[in-house]
């Protein structure tokens, strides 16, 4: 994978830039995630916040207990996502990257949450719940 990946928003607003190889590159089929794009499911791409770079003002809201989720103020498009429990790791939406076919997705989060008409048969490792431990 190139070392540096390059994401935005729809309108530019803000961008992100990232180095070396992601954390994981995860489906998550969670409602919660699900409520906050619209998709059926998403694709995260989680790095180590040292290794992300942020020219910008994203809006940040606290989505739930340990869930801070971040999107442009200008055209809505969603961007990341933080758990106080994963300190010092940032998740970012697959779809932003200008690379994203380089972030192929290596596992399956909440699949006891999936819709029913997903069928997954992509040989991935599947989690009832998280992927990652959380503190």
């Amino acid at each position: 994978m190139n070392d540096m990946l390059h994401a935005r928003c729809s309108c530019g607003a803000v961008r992100i830039s990232t180095s070396g190889e992601p954390l994981q590159v995860s489906w998550c089929h969670c409602r919660d995630c699900r409520r906050q794009t619209g998709a059926p499911a998403v694709v995260w791409a989680g790095f180590r916040s040292e290794q992300v770079a942020i020219d910008g003002a994203p809006k940040r809201r606290q989505s739930s207990d340990h869930v801070v989720r971040a999107f442009c103020g200008d055209c809505g498009t969603p961007m990341t996502y933080e758990d106080d429990r994963l300190a010092g790791e940032i998740y970012i939406h697959a779809g932003l990257f200008d690379e994203a076919d380089h972030l192929v997705p290596d596992r399956h989060a909440y699949v006891t949450s999936k819709l029913f008409w997903l069928h997954l048969e992509d040989g991935l490792d599947k989690f009832d719940a998280t992927t990652r431990g959380r503190n």
